[in-house]
């Protein structure tokens, strides 16, 4: 990249880095409490796959407000209002993920195998658009599993660091930044994936 390229892409990785980790939490919050929302129950399948082939067909991928600009997590209340009132729930990757981990809860090895995991790749590489994405990671017989919008990649990764260099939204390019969060949007690591990195060992 050029000079002006690489300092493009510090301000907008430092930019996102400090909304994801500090602000998105707060902001969705209050937005949460401005939106319709129905008491949340756990919908039910007899397994994983049974989920895989239902997910593409009741959820659908749109940017949040000012096309992408305006990002924050949506609250289960409101997925069920939306699924309620219209059969599908519709919101941005993060919303996505958020509302994969409610369902797969029962296909974990533990509950508390499920993070929301944010990646940033090179916007000069992928597109600003597709540059920052986030996915659900978690474990299933043993094996890292992901699930992209409604997708439930068909591949499973021994390792965490496996999963997220080398899953096929990433596609073999280098991650720039990473940030794991749990399902109350607790911050667990954040950083440029690495053997050898400061990643707890539940992550690794």
């Amino acid at each position: 990249m050029k000079r002006r390229q690489r300092a493009a892409v510090w301000g907008w990785k430092q930019g996102l880095a400090i909304w994801m980790t500090r602000l998105k939490r707060p902001f969705s919050a209050v937005v949460a409490r401005l939106r319709p929302s129905l008491p949340w129950q756990p919908l039910e399948f007899t397994s994983l796959e049974e989920y895989a082939r239902w997910l593409p067909q009741h959820v659908r991928w749109i940017p949040d407000p000012l096309g992408g600009v305006v990002d924050f997590f949506p609250s289960l209340g409101y997925a069920a209002f939306q699924l309620f009132s219209k059969g599908v729930f519709e919101d941005d990757c993060d919303g996505l993920a958020v509302f994969s981990a409610a369902n797969v809860e029962p296909f974990c090895d533990r509950p508390e195998d499920r993070y929301l995991v944010t990646v940033l790749i090179n916007p000069y590489d992928m597109g600003l658009a597709n540059a920052a994405h986030v996915m659900l990671f978690f474990k299933h017989e043993g094996m890292w599993r992901i699930i992209s919008n409604q997708l439930l990649f068909e591949q499973q990764w021994q390792t965490f660091l496996e999963a997220l260099t080398g899953n096929p939204y990433v596609g073999g390019r280098p991650v720039l930044w990473a940030a794991v969060q749990d399902l109350q949007y607790r911050n667990l690591w954040r950083g440029r994936p690495q053997q050898g990195d400061s990643r707890p060992a539940f992550l690794q």
